[in-house]
């Protein structure tokens, strides 16, 4: 059961899919989506970097149409009609992208055997070999490369390209012109084809598996970590929980009779509650990266919060959370955490709130408390504050303190853009 938690805690925290990573013994689905298995986050920026190398060539071509109309109007009227095919298959993409709606490696696949029919038709009717359409071949055989994992496909495509180009040069206009020895170019292009595929397909393969490598050891530090927030709970904690039970006994039992041993189990007793506290990050940390809600757990840890140290406390959630990253959700978790220790441990809060809300743009996490201020030099005493901040850059974020001033209470935010705190594509 914790494996295959793990697993989806994998998806989660990196987007990657899961039958790219796994072997394909794991792999599920049929021989369809194994062949044509691709990467949710590469497919998306594929196509988004297809899109605009389209408008490029588009503005490129309604330039040159524009200000030589006497080059294809109304011989090859074909290419103003190509033009208007280009924007519209664009512009449609373009709006598909921009509503964030679902792209799979289908939406690739269509793309690349538009870019292929746009190209050899271009060829078809300019009608002359010695154009340099074919140029054009080379980024897009590449591009399906990157895209798909499959060398097997990816062979099978440039056979195919290679196969329709070959025809096209024979077929239009003159042809072949044997005594300029075009046959010996044709096959130089053919193979140049081959040679950028396959170079293209076996660098991104490498790529891709230093990143399985990557996410293997990734996923092994979460099983850890799960594993050691386990052990804390059911050895260190529950050490530390008893001893405190036994410091508030022997509190009792030493009454007024002696003020300076009351005084010194009350400081030991303090002591012993800001030990549970922090061994609480550990613990619910685990529930993080077994792949729970930042909401679900940070609303736990407040309520633990409260009963550690005695200082009422709630967490108030806006909106639905969305699917945040496993770095995001343990950023925003140690924030918070230490910014409760610092209400408890410095500000003498009589109240604690933590509010987190998730708009459309961002996260916004916030915790407020009405103790006594921060003083000026706040920033550099300790780590606390400077572990913060640390933490909201490495989300891509921003950490936001005020203090009223000595009695005015503290409000730490930290702000999350959207795009760096969610997930996967």
């Amino acid at each position: 059961m914790r494996r295959a938690l793990l697993s989806r805690v994998d998806f989660m925290a990196t987007g990657w899919p899961l039958t790219v990573l796994m072997t394909d013994e794991h792999t599920t689905g049929n021989r369809l989506e194994r062949l044509f298995r691709a990467d949710p986050d590469v497919v998306r920026h594929a196509v988004r970097v297809s899109i605009w190398g389209r408008w490029y060539i588009w503005l490129v071509g309604a330039v040159m149409l524009a200000r030589r109309p006497g080059l294809w109007y109304p011989e090859n009227i074909e290419l103003a009609f190509v033009n208007v095919l280009v924007a519209a298959i664009n512009g449609f993409v373009h709006y598909w992208l921009h509503t964030n709606r679902s792209v799979t490696w289908f939406w690739m696949l269509v793309l690349c055997a538009v870019d292929i029919a746009l190209i050899t038709g271009n060829i078809a009717v300019n009608g002359r070999f010695e154009g340099y359409f074919f140029v054009a071949y080379y980024p897009a055989l590449a591009m399906f490369a990157v895209v798909f994992s499959s060398l097997w496909l990816i062979l099978a495509w440039v056979t195919a390209t290679a196969v329709v180009y070959y025809l096209v040069s024979v077929a239009a206009g003159p042809g072949l012109d044997l005594e300029m020895v075009q046959d010996h170019a044709l096959a130089a292009r053919l193979s140049v084809m081959y040679l950028v595929a396959v170079g293209v397909s076996l660098i991104v393969r490498f790529e891709r598996d230093r990143r399985r490598a990557a996410m293997e050891r990734e996923r092994r530090m979460h099983e850890e970590r799960i594993e050691l927030s386990q052990s804390i709970h059911d050895t260190t904690a529950q050490t530390a929980y008893m001893i405190g039970l036994g410091i508030e006994g022997a509190m009792k039992l030493a009454g007024d009779s002696n003020p300076v041993l009351t005084e010194r189990l009350a400081a030991t007793a303090a002591l012993s509650r800001s030990a549970m506290w922090e061994l609480r990050k550990p613990i619910d940390m685990g529930r993080i990266f077994e792949g729970r809600e930042l909401a679900r757990v940070l609303g736990g840890h407040t309520a633990t919060f409260a009963r550690i140290t005695s200082v009422p406390a709630e967490m108030v959630q806006s909106g639905q959370e969305p699917p945040l990253s496993a770095e995001v959700r343990s950023g925003l978790f140690s924030i918070a955490h230490n910014a409760l220790a610092n209400a408890f441990l410095h500000a003498r809060a009589g109240r604690v709130e933590v509010r987190l809300d998730f708009q459309a743009d961002s996260t916004r996490l916030s915790i407020s408390d009405d103790g006594v201020g921060l003083p000026e030099d706040y920033a550099g005493r300790g780590r606390g504050f400077s572990g913060m901040e640390a933490d909201a850059e490495r989300m891509g974020g921003r950490l936001i303190v005020e203090s009223g001033g000595p009695g005015g209470g503290t409000i730490i935010t930290c702000v999350v853009p959207r795009e760096s705190a969610v997930g996967g594509g």
